[in-house]
């Protein structure tokens, strides 16, 4: 697998830091999937409220007040992200997994995600959900250095959401300030649990493999 790194000095925690290179590697792929099917349902549901769907007993009211203009957005919103997979699987299938990649594709979640706010209902939109799937997306890499980016990234997306339907006169979309700090609290809590959770499992990992090597040296 090439990293196309530089040479840096090695890490003090050597193998820990080989297991995690190869856990990050799987969990962007497993990551970059699970972005790809959140595109397609997000944007089947676009298509949903946008043309609307009768079939019999199954019925998908046209949602008002969707446009062409707004649907183009969303499609576009779609195509780039579809773009940002298509860019990480070709890297993942050629064995080119650079540190980096990982903040830049989820730079890309963040951006993306925020761009689509800014387009819609802004902060009441219920897709700014999305912003808790982008840290828990950013937990597969076992990186608590993403897990941090990916959770200040969240933060700063939807204060920016905020900011701009307050700015630009947009006061119809606007959430009441306890809500804006509902979320921010909990976007930032979530981004604690799951930086805990990378600490335990280097903690477990360490700890057992310790065990082993306790044992080991028994028997001999």
């Amino acid at each position: 697998m090439s990293t196309s790194t530089t040479h840096d000095a090695p890490p003090r925690d050597l193998p820990w830091h080989i297991v995690g290179r190869w856990q990050e590697f799987d969990g962007e792929s497993r990551a970059n999937w699970l972005r790809v099917i959140a595109i397609a349902a997000f944007y089947v549901v676009e298509l949903l409220n946008f043309h609307g769907l009768s079939a019999g007993p199954v019925e998908w009211p046209k949602l008002a007040g969707i446009d062409a203009a707004f649907h183009r957005s969303v499609t576009a919103i779609a195509l780039a992200g579809a773009a940002v997979s298509l860019c990480v699987l070709l890297c993942l299938r050629n064995r080119i997994f650079p540190g980096w990649l990982k903040f830049v594709s989820t730079t890309g979640d963040l951006l993306l995600l925020t761009a689509f706010l800014l387009v819609g209902d802004g902060p009441r939109t219920p897709l700014v959900v999305a912003y808790f799937l982008i840290i828990a997306l950013s937990t597969l890499r076992f990186s608590l250095t993403l897990v941090r980016f990916a959770t200040v990234g969240t933060l700063v997306g939807y204060l920016c959401v905020n900011g701009y339907v307050r700015w630009f006169g947009h006061a119809d979309l606007a959430v009441p300030r306890y809500h804006q700090v509902l979320v921010l609290i909990s976007l930032a809590l979530t981004g604690i649990i799951a930086g805990q959770v990378i600490r335990s499992m280097k903690s477990m990992a360490s700890e057992y493999a310790q065990r082993v090597q306790a044992g080991s040296s028994s028997v001999t």
